[in-house]
């Protein structure tokens, strides 16, 4: 095949993430035309709805996951995090080698922000942990995309916003950043900065795309999102996990806050799976 159609959201983060999928296939495979589908999802059209619960539902993914299922697009490019963990069915996914996964504050190093600062964020697992830091702040819930929530910080809504560090730089955003936080202070969330390529499982391009896999971001990915999984798909909306891949195995590092309150704890397995089950006992999921 020498053509492919990606579908994508029609962000411009979104449409970044795409280019950056373009410019690896491009690389692995010389010869292929690829064009882009833009697609408006519904977390695109809901400006009330929480970024949680639209996230739960798959609001961001649906619609570009029923293009390439419908035939419309060869595959499509997505923010990984995004992707419920209960997918369609009949869709495999890959992941290109992670970009910087964590988190970080805009308009403020942590030390400069002011007391009872107005921080902006819609992710309780942020807003959590930054409460731990900085017991004294004001969390507002935020929507929009990247510049419009730099828009509102600047015009002076918000004092400053938490944001994801890979979505600024492949914004071209990296001033913008005034703080980012350790893994000791924020733990980004389950795929934080990993891109997820779907395709048709039964589909001949799948040998294609997987050039572009990465070995090391997939058993991280798949460590994270089943302790995700474990959660009920958000029943705990405040959760996060990071893995790295090592000569022992996967080192997960793991946030949660819930009924029983706020902990986290590391964790080691030999696989995906086993250090997942490792770091829910430690987390006491």
């Amino acid at each position: 095949m020498s053509e492919l159609t990606i579908a994508t959201r029609c962000s411009r983060l979104a449409i970044a993430q795409t280019r950056e999928v373009v410019a690896l296939l491009s690389a692995a495979h010389p010869d292929l035309e690829i064009s882009i589908m833009e697609v408006t999802t519904t977390g695109d059209r809901d400006r009330t709805s929480s970024v949680t619960t639209l996230t739960e539902v798959g609001a961001f993914v649906r619609a570009v996951q029923q293009a390439v299922i419908e035939g419309r697009a060869d595959l499509a490019v997505h923010s990984c995090k995004d992707l419920p963990v209960e997918g369609p069915g009949g869709l495999i996914g890959f992941y290109p080698k992670r970009a910087q996964p964590w988190d970080v504050l805009c308009g403020h190093e942590l030390s400069t922000l002011p007391h009872r600062a107005a921080v902006g964020t819609g992710s309780p697992r942020r807003a959590a942990q930054l409460k731990a830091l900085r017991p004294d702040v004001e969390i507002s819930d935020i929507r929009g995309n990247v510049e419009t929530r730099l828009e509102k910080m600047h015009s002076g809504e918000y004092d400053a916003l938490v944001l994801a560090e890979a979505g600024l730089r492949r914004l071209g955003l990296v001033a913008e950043i005034g703080h980012r936080f350790t893994i000791d202070e924020m733990v980004p969330a389950p795929a934080q900065a990993v891109l997820a390529v779907e395709v048709r499982e039964d589909d001949p391009i799948v040998e294609v795309i997987a050039a572009i896999d990465d070995a090391d971001t997939r058993s991280a990915v798949e460590a994270e999102r089943a302790v995700l999984a474990h959660t009920g798909a958000g029943c705990r909306a405040a959760l996060g996990a990071l893995g790295v891949v090592g000569p022992h195995g996967i080192h997960l590092t793991g946030f949660v806050e819930d009924e029983e309150g706020a902990r986290s704890g590391v964790a080691e397995g030999l696989s995906p799976g086993l250090a997942a089950r490792e770091l829910q006992a430690v987390l006491g999921l």
